[in-house]
């Protein structure tokens, strides 16, 4: 632990700020009829994969849940991404309330365990769906996983993915005391796309929405990309009818079908996207 994590403290402090995060709990959607569930081994732990597969994938999405959550609350989101041509894979994370070992994990242990279900996640896809680009998306607690494969906090956690090709984010961790630094992510340089919206904020956890901003300004410029909703909450991805969810995860689709395929009607449509009455957009 000492090894892998040298700044335990910053690691801690943020694993309990975003564990704090109370479980959104969507309503039951219709499944994709590619859904299906397979374990995987990852060192002596077993991981459950819930994968969403297109007739012909074109790409692969490796997605991790919020703090507490579990992939089957983000079916509408998933579904939609395998709809245009991704392979979507998710791991059930330990922290999540539907793991079976949940009680076995402290926070510290926790952390590198998401890390390593994402790993194992990617390695699985590329045996599934072999020389598809790949991209990271999570959300909350799973938004800081992404950003870490994408490049971020280098220096503290060596867990980046050189292979992945853009990051994707709904309801970024943002500034954790203790663990975020003005460079925690410098080493993002792959294109992003931040989702968050000006009510998604949780009292003691995230007092302030600008707060998930803070990796798409902080980064590298060029092709990053902020959609702030109007009235959108932290519970924008786990709800179809949820305000702006619509706008937000049809970008979204926009976004992976541009950055990571190299679409080009995709690219113009990136190009050409602008505020609306319900969302601001931001590039730099």
């Amino acid at each position: 632990m000492t090894d892998f994590f040298p700044h335990r403290r910053g690691l801690l402090a943020g694993a309990l700020a975003l564990a704090a995060t109370p479980a959104l709990v969507a309503p039951t959607l219709a499944r994709a009829e590619t859904t299906t569930t397979t374990t995987i081994k990852v060192a002596d732990r077993d991981v459950e994969l819930t994968i969403v597969r297109p007739d012909a994938p074109k790409g692969v999405v490796v997605f991790s849940h919020g703090a507490g959550a579990w992939p089957a609350g983000y079916a509408a989101l998933l579904d939609l991404w395998a709809k245009a041509g991704f392979l979507v894979v998710a791991p059930l994370h330990v922290d999540s309330q539907k793991h079976p070992k949940r009680a076995d994990y402290t926070l510290q242990t926790a952390f590198p365990a998401r890390l390593a279900d994402l790993a194992a996640a990617t390695a699985y896809a590329a045996q599934a769906a072999p020389g598809l680009p790949v991209a990271a998306a999570g959300h909350s607690y799973g938004s800081l996983m992404s950003l870490i494969r994408g490049g971020a906090l280098t220096g503290m956690v060596p867990a980046q993915d050189p292979n992945v090709k853009a990051v994707l984010c709904f309801s970024s961790a943002g500034v954790i005391r203790g663990l975020i630094t003005p460079t925690a992510y410098q080493g993002v340089k792959v294109p992003m796309l931040m989702v968050t919206g000006d009510k998604d904020v949780m009292p003691g956890v995230f007092d302030d929405w600008h707060e998930h901003l803070y990796p798409f300004e902080t980064s590298p410029a060029g092709d990053k990309y902020a959609w702030i909703g109007k009235g959108v909450d932290h519970g924008l991805a786990h709800h179809a009818d949820a305000p702006g969810f619509a706008e937000a995860s049809a970008l979204s689709v926009i976004f992976l079908k541009a950055q990571v395929l190299g679409d080009a009607a995709a690219r113009a449509a990136l190009a050409g996207q602008g505020s609306t009455d319900a969302a601001e957009f931001r590039w730099r």
